[in-house]
Protein backbone atom coordinates (compact mmCIF):
# COMPACT_ATOMS: atom_id res chain seq x y z
CA UNK A 1 0.00 0.00 0.00
CA UNK A 2 2.85 2.50 0.38
CA UNK A 3 4.10 1.93 -2.94
CA UNK A 4 0.51 2.67 -4.38
CA UNK A 5 0.37 5.36 -2.09
CA UNK A 6 3.74 7.06 -3.41
CA UNK A 7 3.16 6.78 -6.94
CA UNK A 8 -0.06 7.68 -6.72
CA UNK A 9 0.74 10.77 -4.97
CA UNK A 10 3.61 11.34 -7.69
CA UNK A 11 1.09 11.36 -10.38
CA UNK A 12 -1.35 13.92 -8.70
CA UNK A 13 1.99 16.14 -8.06
CA UNK A 14 2.97 16.00 -11.78
CA UNK A 15 -0.31 17.85 -12.24
CA UNK A 16 -0.36 20.22 -9.10
CA UNK A 17 -2.92 23.04 -9.16
CA UNK A 18 -3.94 21.76 -12.61
CA UNK A 19 -7.20 24.35 -13.30
CA UNK A 20 -9.74 24.24 -12.30
CA UNK A 21 -9.13 22.08 -9.32
CA UNK A 22 -12.38 19.68 -9.87
CA UNK A 23 -11.72 16.70 -6.86
CA UNK A 24 -11.10 18.92 -3.78
CA UNK A 25 -10.88 17.72 -0.30
CA UNK A 26 -10.97 20.23 3.06
CA UNK A 27 -9.22 19.12 5.46
CA UNK A 28 -11.05 21.56 8.72
CA UNK A 29 -15.30 22.22 8.21
CA UNK A 30 -14.78 26.04 7.81
CA UNK A 31 -13.15 25.53 4.82
CA UNK A 32 -16.05 23.00 3.79
CA UNK A 33 -18.23 25.94 3.66
CA UNK A 34 -15.70 28.43 2.24
CA UNK A 35 -15.57 26.28 -0.98
CA UNK A 36 -19.37 26.08 -0.69
CA UNK A 37 -19.62 29.75 -0.44
CA UNK A 38 -17.28 29.46 -3.83
CA UNK A 39 -19.72 27.74 -5.82
CA UNK A 40 -17.35 24.49 -5.92
CA UNK A 41 -19.47 22.51 -3.14
CA UNK A 42 -19.79 19.68 -6.16
CA UNK A 43 -16.56 19.28 -6.47
CA UNK A 44 -15.97 18.06 -3.19
CA UNK A 45 -14.94 14.30 -2.83
CA UNK A 46 -13.78 14.44 0.60
CA UNK A 47 -14.39 16.50 3.92
CA UNK A 48 -13.21 16.32 7.48
CA UNK A 49 -14.89 15.36 10.66
CA UNK A 50 -17.61 17.69 11.82
CA UNK A 51 -18.10 19.64 8.04
CA UNK A 52 -22.09 19.41 8.91
CA UNK A 53 -23.12 23.02 7.14
CA UNK A 54 -24.72 23.40 4.26
CA UNK A 55 -26.91 19.95 5.32
CA UNK A 56 -25.79 18.65 1.64
CA UNK A 57 -22.01 18.31 3.25
CA UNK A 58 -22.91 15.34 5.13
CA UNK A 59 -23.31 13.43 2.21
CA UNK A 60 -19.07 13.58 1.60
CA UNK A 61 -17.12 11.17 2.29
CA UNK A 62 -15.21 12.08 5.35
CA UNK A 63 -10.93 11.91 5.08
CA UNK A 64 -9.86 13.44 7.94
CA UNK A 65 -10.37 14.49 11.94
CA UNK A 66 -8.38 17.05 13.71
CA UNK A 67 -5.78 15.02 14.68
CA UNK A 68 -5.54 12.96 11.64
CA UNK A 69 -5.67 12.37 8.07
CA UNK A 70 -6.88 8.66 6.47
CA UNK A 71 -4.23 8.86 3.70
CA UNK A 72 -5.22 5.77 1.61
CA UNK A 73 -9.13 6.73 1.24
CA UNK A 74 -7.40 10.21 0.45
CA UNK A 75 -5.37 9.21 -2.55
CA UNK A 76 -8.63 6.62 -3.27
CA UNK A 77 -10.86 9.95 -3.98
CA UNK A 78 -7.92 11.15 -6.34
CA UNK A 79 -7.83 14.88 -5.28
CA UNK A 80 -6.44 17.86 -7.66
CA UNK A 81 -7.07 20.09 -4.44
CA UNK A 82 -6.73 19.57 -0.89
CA UNK A 83 -7.06 22.88 1.21
CA UNK A 84 -5.72 22.70 4.43
CA UNK A 85 -5.96 25.17 7.64
CA UNK A 86 -3.59 27.69 8.94
CA UNK A 87 -4.56 25.61 12.55
CA UNK A 88 -4.36 21.76 11.16
CA UNK A 89 -2.36 19.46 12.49
CA UNK A 90 1.06 19.93 11.72
CA UNK A 91 2.06 16.50 11.12
CA UNK A 92 -0.84 15.53 9.01
CA UNK A 93 0.33 19.28 6.52
CA UNK A 94 3.77 17.45 6.85
CA UNK A 95 2.71 13.64 5.66
CA UNK A 96 0.90 15.35 2.71
CA UNK A 97 3.96 17.85 1.36
CA UNK A 98 6.36 14.81 1.99
CA UNK A 99 4.01 12.70 -0.83
CA UNK A 100 3.99 16.18 -2.92
CA UNK A 101 0.10 16.32 -2.88
CA UNK A 102 -1.75 19.34 -4.31
CA UNK A 103 -2.08 21.31 -1.27
CA UNK A 104 -3.66 24.99 -0.75
CA UNK A 105 -3.26 26.39 2.41
CA UNK A 106 -5.65 29.35 3.64
CA UNK A 107 -5.64 31.26 6.28
CA UNK A 108 -7.51 34.57 8.07
CA UNK A 109 -5.98 36.51 10.70
CA UNK A 110 -8.53 39.03 10.63
CA UNK A 111 -12.03 39.63 8.99
CA UNK A 112 -11.59 40.93 6.06
CA UNK A 113 -9.00 37.57 5.14
CA UNK A 114 -12.45 35.60 4.72
CA UNK A 115 -13.98 36.83 1.54
CA UNK A 116 -10.02 36.69 0.08
CA UNK A 117 -10.36 33.23 0.99
CA UNK A 118 -13.42 32.52 -0.99
CA UNK A 119 -12.01 34.57 -3.78
CA UNK A 120 -8.89 32.04 -3.81
CA UNK A 121 -11.02 28.98 -3.98
CA UNK A 122 -13.20 30.38 -6.48
CA UNK A 123 -10.29 30.81 -8.42
CA UNK A 124 -8.81 27.23 -8.42
CA UNK A 125 -11.76 25.32 -8.82
CA UNK A 126 -12.98 27.73 -12.01
CA UNK A 127 -16.05 29.60 -9.83
CA UNK A 128 -15.13 33.17 -9.96
CA UNK A 129 -17.96 34.40 -11.09
CA UNK A 130 -19.90 32.86 -8.17
CA UNK A 131 -17.44 33.45 -5.16
CA UNK A 132 -16.79 37.28 -6.01
CA UNK A 133 -20.68 37.85 -5.57
CA UNK A 134 -20.40 35.69 -2.36
CA UNK A 135 -17.02 37.46 -1.45
CA UNK A 136 -18.55 40.95 -1.88
CA UNK A 137 -22.01 40.00 0.17
CA UNK A 138 -19.52 39.38 3.12
CA UNK A 139 -17.96 42.72 2.79
CA UNK A 140 -20.74 44.49 2.55
CA UNK A 141 -22.31 42.88 5.53
CA UNK A 142 -18.96 43.56 7.08
CA UNK A 143 -18.93 46.92 6.26
CA UNK A 144 -22.66 47.42 7.88
CA UNK A 145 -21.96 46.21 11.26
CA UNK A 146 -18.74 47.93 11.35
CA UNK A 147 -20.73 51.53 10.27
CA UNK A 148 -23.54 50.63 12.82
CA UNK A 149 -20.83 49.69 16.05
CA UNK A 150 -17.53 51.07 15.19
CA UNK A 151 -18.25 54.57 17.02
CA UNK A 152 -20.16 53.21 20.19
CA UNK A 153 -18.24 53.04 23.48
CA UNK A 154 -16.26 50.30 24.47
CA UNK A 155 -17.82 47.53 26.62
CA UNK A 156 -15.67 45.19 28.64
CA UNK A 157 -16.24 41.66 27.43
CA UNK A 158 -15.51 38.10 28.93
CA UNK A 159 -15.92 35.32 26.17
CA UNK A 160 -16.14 32.11 27.80
CA UNK A 161 -14.81 29.32 25.44
CA UNK A 162 -14.82 26.51 27.78
CA UNK A 163 -15.84 26.64 31.93
CA UNK A 164 -13.83 23.30 33.01
CA UNK A 165 -11.03 24.07 32.78
CA UNK A 166 -12.25 27.69 32.24
CA UNK A 167 -10.74 29.35 28.67
CA UNK A 168 -10.92 31.94 27.00
CA UNK A 169 -9.76 33.63 23.67
CA UNK A 170 -7.23 36.35 23.13
CA UNK A 171 -6.79 38.78 20.12
CA UNK A 172 -4.85 36.70 18.20
CA UNK A 173 -8.79 34.92 17.12
CA UNK A 174 -11.27 36.35 15.27
CA UNK A 175 -13.91 35.97 17.64
CA UNK A 176 -11.88 39.21 19.12
CA UNK A 177 -12.17 40.59 16.01
CA UNK A 178 -16.24 40.29 16.57
CA UNK A 179 -15.89 41.64 19.70
CA UNK A 180 -13.92 44.54 18.62
CA UNK A 181 -16.49 44.59 15.51
CA UNK A 182 -19.17 45.26 18.38
CA UNK A 183 -17.74 47.89 20.10
CA UNK A 184 -16.44 45.20 22.92
CA UNK A 185 -13.13 45.33 24.35
CA UNK A 186 -12.02 41.56 24.80
CA UNK A 187 -10.91 42.04 28.51
CA UNK A 188 -8.15 38.47 28.13
CA UNK A 189 -7.13 39.97 24.79
CA UNK A 190 -3.28 40.45 26.05
CA UNK A 191 -3.24 37.40 27.59
CA UNK A 192 -0.38 34.70 26.32
CA UNK A 193 -1.92 31.62 24.03
CA UNK A 194 -4.72 32.35 21.72
CA UNK A 195 -6.87 30.17 24.01
CA UNK A 196 -5.38 30.62 27.60
CA UNK A 197 -6.62 29.19 30.86
CA UNK A 198 -7.42 31.60 33.08
CA UNK A 199 -8.94 31.89 37.06
CA UNK A 200 -12.05 33.19 38.58
CA UNK A 201 -10.20 35.91 40.14
CA UNK A 202 -8.50 36.96 36.58
CA UNK A 203 -12.40 37.33 35.43
CA UNK A 204 -13.21 38.94 39.08
CA UNK A 205 -9.99 41.51 38.50
CA UNK A 206 -11.35 42.66 35.29
CA UNK A 207 -14.75 42.64 35.96
CA UNK A 208 -16.76 42.44 32.84
CA UNK A 209 -19.91 44.11 31.84
CA UNK A 210 -21.04 40.94 29.37
CA UNK A 211 -20.26 37.59 29.34
CA UNK A 212 -20.37 35.50 26.03
CA UNK A 213 -20.82 31.53 26.71
CA UNK A 214 -19.43 29.56 23.99
CA UNK A 215 -22.51 26.96 24.34
CA UNK A 216 -25.71 27.22 21.19
CA UNK A 217 -27.31 25.14 23.36
CA UNK A 218 -27.98 28.01 25.99
CA UNK A 219 -26.66 25.78 29.10
CA UNK A 220 -28.81 27.39 32.24
CA UNK A 221 -25.57 25.79 34.13
CA UNK A 222 -23.23 28.28 33.00
CA UNK A 223 -25.49 30.95 33.95
CA UNK A 224 -25.93 29.48 37.45
CA UNK A 225 -22.41 29.22 37.65
CA UNK A 226 -21.66 33.02 37.39
CA UNK A 227 -24.74 33.45 39.91
CA UNK A 228 -22.04 32.99 42.56
CA UNK A 229 -20.27 36.42 41.83
CA UNK A 230 -22.67 38.80 41.70
CA UNK A 231 -20.04 41.70 42.60
CA UNK A 232 -19.36 41.11 38.51
CA UNK A 233 -21.22 44.10 36.61
CA UNK A 234 -22.33 41.32 33.77
CA UNK A 235 -23.80 39.21 36.30
CA UNK A 236 -25.68 42.31 38.60
CA UNK A 237 -27.07 43.40 35.08
CA UNK A 238 -27.92 39.90 34.13
CA UNK A 239 -25.92 40.33 30.74
CA UNK A 240 -24.91 37.05 30.15
CA UNK A 241 -25.36 35.65 26.84
CA UNK A 242 -24.65 32.70 24.78
CA UNK A 243 -23.17 32.18 21.43
CA UNK A 244 -23.11 29.47 18.90
CA UNK A 245 -20.07 28.50 18.53
CA UNK A 246 -20.28 26.60 15.28
CA UNK A 247 -21.08 30.47 13.68
CA UNK A 248 -18.35 32.46 15.52
CA UNK A 249 -15.65 29.92 15.73
CA UNK A 250 -15.61 28.05 12.81
CA UNK A 251 -14.19 31.04 10.52
CA UNK A 252 -16.23 31.09 7.65
CA UNK A 253 -18.76 33.23 5.84
CA UNK A 254 -21.53 32.13 8.70
CA UNK A 255 -18.99 34.87 11.17
CA UNK A 256 -21.22 36.86 10.16
CA UNK A 257 -24.46 36.11 11.44
CA UNK A 258 -22.61 34.94 14.49
CA UNK A 259 -20.96 39.02 14.82
CA UNK A 260 -24.60 40.35 14.29
CA UNK A 261 -25.92 38.04 17.16
CA UNK A 262 -23.07 39.33 19.57
CA UNK A 263 -23.78 42.87 18.40
CA UNK A 264 -26.80 43.05 19.58
CA UNK A 265 -25.98 41.71 22.65
CA UNK A 266 -23.26 43.49 23.74
CA UNK A 267 -25.08 47.17 22.47
CA UNK A 268 -28.19 45.56 24.48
Amino acid sequence: MKILIFFSALLFSLNLFAMPAHRIITLAPNLTEIVFAAGAGKYLVGVSGSSDYPKSALKIPIVASFQRVDLEKLITLQPDLIITWQYTNALMVSQLNRLHMPVYKASSNQLSDIPKTIEAIGKLAGTEKIAKKSAKSFRVQLKALRRKYSQRKPIAVFYQLSQTPLMTLNKNSLVDGVIKLCGGKNIFENTPGVSPTISIENVLQRNPQVILVSDFSGNKNAVQFWQKYPMLQAVKNKRIYFVNPSLVERYGPRILQGAASICRDVNS
